[in-house]
């Protein structure tokens, strides 16, 4: 485990603002997950090869964002965390 996606595990919540009118967007899970059927148990970085997104090589994690005040879907990059960045999050709350 190299990177993990702070939203995926729980350590934080998906803190976005709507590109239309500035709420807070709801998170709607990660976008791989809405690719067909069997997506949700694909592995990530299968996913990430061939999606058309540089997710992959910069170490993002794609979410679905939604806004309940205009309806729409946005996706939102959420920046993986490396061990080092986990264990400083984790010594910050001793």
């Amino acid at each position: 485990m190299d990177h993990l996606c702070p939203v995926c595990n729980g350590l934080v919540s998906l803190e976005q603002a709507c590109s239309h009118c500035g709420n807070r967007l709801e998170d709607g899970g990660r976008l791989y997950d809405y690719y067909g059927d069997y997506s949700p148990y694909q592995e990530i970085d299968d996913a990430k090869m061939d999606n058309g997104f540089p997710d992959r090589v910069q170490h993002q994690c794609l979410h679905t964002g939604w806004c309940p005040q205009c309806r729409v879907e946005q996706t939102v990059s959420v920046r993986e965390w490396t061990v080092t960045m986990l264990n400083a999050q984790k010594d910050a709350y001793k």
